[in-house]
């Protein structure tokens, strides 16, 4: 008894699927090489803006912070926001102006860590406003405060 191999017609296979096949990988393999470059240059991004912000200088400080001051005061006075939203406001940019100036990030602490910190004069300021600050509606004057956070502003060190 003899065995003979040989390939059935049914299964033979066309020289053009080799090719599909080849052409498939091949753009299969450009597509991964290009995904992957440009996740690196995304991630390269990523780095270079996770960088700190740089100290900006107290002049140019004090200058920002004054004029988002009067910018809050005008607001008020055309009703644009009301006296809640404008202490809020005021007790940002009296964090973000001390900030700028230290160097050390304020924005995100609370009154007792602003308290057992060095910073007296701006604990001092925003225990006023938190009652303001956080009232539904209130009877604290404004232009009063925004005034002496000014004062602060010109003469803080």
């Amino acid at each position: 008894m003899e065995f003979t191999v040989s390939r059935r017609p049914e299964l033979m296979m066309e020289p053009v699927w080799l090719l599909v096949g080849a052409a498939i990988l091949a753009v299969s393999l450009i597509f991964f090489f290009m995904l992957f470059k440009y996740r690196i240059r995304h991630r390269k991004r990523i780095k270079k803006a996770a960088r700190p912000p740089k100290k900006i200088g107290v002049a140019f400080a004090r200058e920002k912070a004054l004029h988002s001051i009067d910018n809050i005061i005008q607001d008020l006075s055309h009703s644009r926001i009301d006296i809640r939203e404008s202490y809020q406001r005021l007790s940002m940019i009296m964090r973000i102006f001390v900030t700028d100036v230290s160097g050390r990030d304020v924005t995100s602490l609370t009154l007792s860590e602003l308290k057992s910190s060095d910073l007296k004069k701006l604990a001092k300021l925003i225990e006023k406003w938190y009652a303001p600050e956080f009232a539904m509606k209130t009877r604290a004057d404004f232009i009063n405060d925004a005034k002496q956070a000014k004062n602060v502003v010109e003469t803080w060190n």
